[in-house]
C-alpha cells in the first residue's frame, strides 16, 4: 500500500494538468445533465416537493424546509416546469463535487486525488439519479460537504482566527444541512469520535468554537421546532414511525441496505472506500518525531489525523444505518453523506499509489466509473436495458417513478370538465399525497388538489384538512392506481361512478403496463373524515 508523501516526493499527483482536467470533466458532465433535466417528467415526490414551495412554511410533515425554500426560487427564476424543479440539485450535485476536490486537494496536496475524486464522485449512479431527481438528500450532502470542508480548516488550520471562523462557518453549513434533511445531525458524533481519539484536538471539548458552532446550527433550525410545537412534533413523529418499519427479517433488511450501497456507489467504489479506511487509519503521519530506546534513536510513527478524520466522517455512518437496518427497514438513500469522505480517501489512496504504480490506478478508475455507469444506465436508462435484453419488473423499475402523469392529467382533466357540467364545484382528490401532487402539477390550470387519507399515511396534506372540509357538498374527481377505497368514498359521498380502468403502457420497454389508473366521478361530498381514518405516520 502506498504511505504518505509530501509534494517534493511526488511528480505525477502533482502536476497542474490536473486541476485543469478537473474543471473540464465537472463543465462536461454538468452540461450534459443540463440537456437532460427536462427530458424526464417528475417522479411522485418531486412533484410533491413542489407542491410544498406553493405554499412557504418554517417546517414540513416529512423534514425539514429546504426543498421548498429551494423549489421557491428556482420554479419562480425558470418557470413551473421540469427544468424549475430540477436545477437547483444539479447546482447542488456540482457544488458537492467542488466542495469534495477541494478537500482532497487539501488533506493530500495533491490535484490527482481532486480530479480522482471529481471523477469516482460524479460518475456514481447516486450522483447521477442526485442531479436529476430533486429530493432533499441533494441539499444534505451539499451541505455536509461544505461542513466537511468547515471543519477540516477548524481542525488542522495553522492560524486561530482561521479556526475560529471555520468553527462558525461550520455552524451556519450544519444549520443549513439540518434545515434540508434531519440525517445532518450525525455529523456531530463523527466530529465528536474524532475529538476523542486525537490527543491534540481533544482540547476543543474545552473551548466554547463547537459548542457556539452547535448554538449557530440550533438557532437556524428554530423555526422548525416552532412549526412543530404548533403541528404536534408532526416531523419527529413521523421519523420515529420510519425507523419502526421492520419489513422482512433483520438479514434481509441488512443484505437488502449493503446491496443499496453497492449499487449506488458501483461495487468498486463501494470496495474501495472500505480499502481506503483501512490504509488512512494505519498510515503516518508524513513528519515523525524520533525519541531515544537504548541509547539510538528511533522514530515515533504517528497518525496521520487527517486521513483519521475522514474515515470518522464516513465511516461510523456507514456503521449506524447498517445496524439500525438489523430492527428497521433502511432505505437506500438514507446514507448518501457517508460516501463524501470515504470517496476523497479513496481518491488520495489512488493519488499516491499512482507514484508507484500507474497502471493499477487506471484499471481500478476504469473499473469503478464503467461499472458505475453501467449500473446507471440499466437503472434509468431503459432503452440501453433493451439493448442489452434485461428486463426489471415493473413495480421496481425506477424509471417508471418518472413516466406516465402527464398521460394521467389528460385522462383525468376532460373528466373533471364532464362533472363541472352538472353545476356544482368541482375539486380534484386522491388517496395518496403522491398521486395529488402530480395530478396539480400536471392539471393544466395547476389546481389546489386534496389527499382524503383513507387508510393511508400521513403526509403534508393534513396541514390543509381546513379547506378540504371547505369542499363538503361539492363534486370530485378521485383517481388512484387501485379501487380499494371504493367502499370508503361510498361513505363520504353521496354517489360514487368509476370510469373504466387506464392502463398506462410503455410498450417499448414492458409487455404489461405499468401501472392501471381508477378514476371515479364522486358526487356530493357529505362527510369529513380529516385524518381520523389515516394508517401509519
Amino acid at each position: 500500500m502506498p504511505s504518505a508523501t509530501t509534494p517534493s516526493q511526488s511528480n505525477i499527483a502533482f502536476s497542474p494538468l490536473w486541476s485543469r482536467a478537473t474543471i473540464l470533466f465537472l463543465s462536461s458532465i454538468t452540461l450534459l445533465r443540463l440537456f437532460q433535466l427536462s427530458s424526464m417528467e417528475l417522479s411522485l415526490d418531486e412533484a410533491y416537493y413542489w407542491e410544498w414551495s406553493r405554499r412557504p412554511s418554517f417546517g414540513y410533515y416529512d423534514q425539514g424546509p429546504m426543498v421548498s425554500y429551494m423549489l421557491y426560487l428556482t420554479t419562480r427564476l425558470f418557470g413551473s416546469n421540469e427544468f424549475g424543479v430540477r436545477i437547483g440539485v444539479l447546482i447542488a450535485t456540482l457544488i458537492t463535487s467542488l466542495l469534495c476536490v477541494t478537500l482532497a486537494k487539501r488533506v493530500f496536496q495533491s490535484p490527482l486525488a481532486g480530479f480522482l475524486t471529481a471523477c469516482l464522485l460524479g460518475l456514481t449512479p447516486l450522483s447521477e439519479v442526485g442531479s436529476l431527481i430533486t429530493t432533499y438528500d441533494p441539499l444534505m450532502v451539499v451541505f455536509w460537504a461544505a461542513t466537511l470542508v468547515c471543519l477540516e480548516r477548524a481542525l488542522f488550520a495553522s492560524e486561530r482566527k482561521a479556526q475560529n471562523r471555520a468553527w462558525l462557518c461550520a455552524g451556519v453549513t450544519m444549520g443549513l444541512g439540518f434545515l434540508s434533511k434531519h440525517t445532518m445531525l450525525l455529523i456531530l458524533p463523527c466530529v465528536a469520535l474524532f475529538l476523542m481519539i486525537s490527543p491534540a484536538h481533544r482540547v476543543w471539548f474545552r473551548r466554547p468554537q463547537p459548542y457556539l458552532a452547535l448554538l449557530v446550527c440550533l438557532l437556524l433550525y428554530s423555526g422548525v421546532f416552532y412549526w412543530n410545537i404548533q403541528h404536534d412534533w408532526w416531523t419527529f413523529r413521523h421519523l420515529f414511525f420510519l425507523v419502526k418499519k421492520d419489513f422482512g427479517s433483520p438479514l434481509k433488511r441488512f443484505g437488502d441496505f449493503i446491496g443499496s450501497q453497492a449499487l449506488l456507489l458501483g461495487p468498486v467504489l463501494f470496495v474501495g472506500a472500505f480499502v481506503a479506511c483501512r490504509w488512512g487509519w494505519l498510515s503516518p503521519a508524513s513528519h515523525t518525531k524520533s525519541r531515544e530506546t537504548e541509547g539510538a534513536t528511533a522514530p515515533i510513527h504517528e497518525p496521520n489525523w487527517q486521513y483519521r478524520f475522514l474515515v470518522c466522517c464516513g465511516l461510523p455512518v456507514f456503521l449506524f444505518f447498517s445496524v439500525l437496518s438489523l430492527k428497521a427497514k433502511v432505505q437506500g438513500n438514507w446514507a448518501p453523506c457517508t460516501w463524501l469522505s470515504l470517496t476523497v480517501l479513496w481518491a488520495g489512496f489512488l493519488a499516491q499509489l499512482a507514484e508507484t504504480n500507474p497502471r493499477r490506478v487506471k484499471a481500478l478508475v476504469a473499473w469503478a466509473t464503467g461499472t458505475a455507469l453501467f449500473i446507471t444506465g440499466v437503472m434509468i436508462v431503459p432503452s440501453f436495458r433493451v439493448a442489452l435484453g434485461i428486463r426489471i419488473p415493473v413495480d421496481q423499475d425506477l424509471s417508471n417513478t418518472a413516466y406516465g402523469w402527464r398521460e394521467m392529467a389528460e385522462y383525468v382533466q376532460p373528466v373533471r370538465a364532464r362533472l363541472e357540467k352538472e353545476g356544482k364545484p368541482v375539486f380534484i382528490a386522491a388517496n395518496d399525497y403522491q398521486y395529488a401532487s402530480a395530478l396539480a402539477f400536471y392539471l393544466p390550470d395547476r389546481p389546489e388538489t386534496y389527499d382524503l387519507f383513507l387508510h393511508t399515511r400521513l403526509s403534508m396534506f393534513a396541514a390543509y384538512l381546513d379547506r378540504l372540509q371547505a369542499q363538503l357538498g361539492n363534486n370530485a374527481v378521485y383517481v388512484n392506481d387501485n379501487d380499494r377505497e371504493a367502499k370508503y368514498l361510498e361513505q363520504i359521498f353521496e354517489r360514487v361512478e368509476w370510469e373504466a380502468p387506464i392502463p398506462i403502457w410503455r410498450r417499448n420497454y414492458s409487455k404489461e403496463p405499468i401501472r392501471t389508473l381508477y378514476i371515479a366521478r364522486c358526487y356530493g361530498y357529505k362527510k369529513f373524515v380529516g385524518s381520523e381514518w389515516h394508517e401509519g405516520g
